[in-house]
């Protein structure tokens, strides 16, 4: 018999040892914290004591892995919503009042015609949908969506780029935005995007810039300008810290135990912002060993979707570890793991 757990809704670490969210969704987060323990650091959960767990060496099962698992609308508005900070660039709600025929964008600087477009302007034009990771640079939260916008060379194009300039600025009402090289942002075809799934954003946000394998700092929200300048160096483009690499993570969900010879379902996801995960892998006796998956053949712009079905031999309590490995090697600096029973 295959038994599943339940997946958690929402669980997007906003600071040591709180939580938002809850249990019971049926569908893939937006993001999540490790599960097991509430901690003030973070921590390698393969390095804790084992001592309470029954161990196996060499955990068997079978593994699976997608790609085009995608977080739903209204989880991706959620972390929106309840932790900006943790997913996007600066809040910036600047247009409370102003209603959709009133939302402008001022495309201007270092270019050849400044111009102001409308935000039902934007919408008549081409619209591109495309699927695109929004990932935190700084916490585990992560989501995968398809959004709908317009690439933001055809609103730089409109303007021509003026003599020199090398840098693109996407700004709040408040000023607020992050410098990025102008090439890097016409390279990875850039989306000023209106649209998650198929729900809008809401009037005081209306547009969002989704930059793909890039952090979601620099997302800025409610963009009212998009300025060209020129920089004696193009600025640099940070990408996660160093401990937020390889994120990993077990979606499952404890509800009751299971019995031995029940084939238990766990999923769960892998990324690294644009470097290709070339492996997941799998402890059941507290990181002694790892079995080890290949996702070579996955693409490095989504995130990896796994999933990975153990069959239990014997009674006891196991914890199962889970970390990631990338095509430059790196191995997850932190890890994800979950706890269950099995009985007789």
């Amino acid at each position: 018999m295959k038994r599943s757990f339940g997946l958690k809704m929402l669980g997007c670490t906003v600071g040591a040892g709180m939580v938002i969210g809850g249990i019971g969704a049926t569908v893939p987060p937006a993001a999540l914290a490790l599960n097991g323990d509430e901690t003030d650091g973070p921590i390698d959960v393969w390095q804790r004591a084992a001592v309470d767990y029954d161990k196996v060496a060499n955990v068997q099962g079978g593994f699976t892995f997608t790609q085009d698992t995608l977080t739903p609308a209204d989880e991706v508005f959620n972390l929106f919503g309840a932790a900006t900070t943790t997913l996007c660039a600066k809040p910036g709600y600047a247009f409370d009042e102003v209603t959709h025929e009133e939302y402008y964008v001022n495309v201007g600087g270092n270019v050849e015609k400044a111009y102001s477009i409308s935000l039902e302007e934007i919408e008549r034009r081409d619209a591109q949908t495309k699927e695109m990771r929004c990932t935190c640079g700084m916490s585990p939260a992560i989501a995968m969506a398809s959004v709908t916008g317009v690439k933001v060379s055809d609103l730089v194009e409109m303007a021509g780029v003026g003599a020199g300039a090398n840098t693109i600025t996407f700004k709040d009402k408040e000023g607020y935005g992050l410098p990025m090289p102008l090439s890097y942002v016409m390279d990875k075809e850039a989306m000023l995007v209106y649209q998650v799934g198929d729900k809008p954003f809401s009037e005081g946000e209306r547009l969002q810039v989704w930059i793909p394998d890039t952090v979601a700092k620099y997302f800025t929200r409610a963009v009212t300008d998009i300025e060209l300048s020129t920089s004696e160096e193009a600025p640099e483009v940070q990408g996660p810290d160093e401990q937020y690499r390889a994120k990993v993570n077990i979606l499952n969900t404890v509800s009751d135990s299971f019995k031995v010879g029940d084939l238990i379902a766990f999923e769960g996801y892998a990324d690294d912002c644009g470097t290709k995960v070339m492996a997941v892998e799998f402890s059941l006796d507290g990181g002694e060993t790892w079995t080890s998956f290949d996702t070579s053949s996955s693409n490095a712009q989504d995130w990896v979707y796994w999933h990975f079905d153990y069959t239990p031999e014997a009674a006891g309590t196991y914890k199962l570890d889970v970390r990631a490995v990338t095509e430059d090697g790196t191995v997850s600096p932190l890890g994800s793991s979950t706890v269950f029973e099995v009985e007789e």
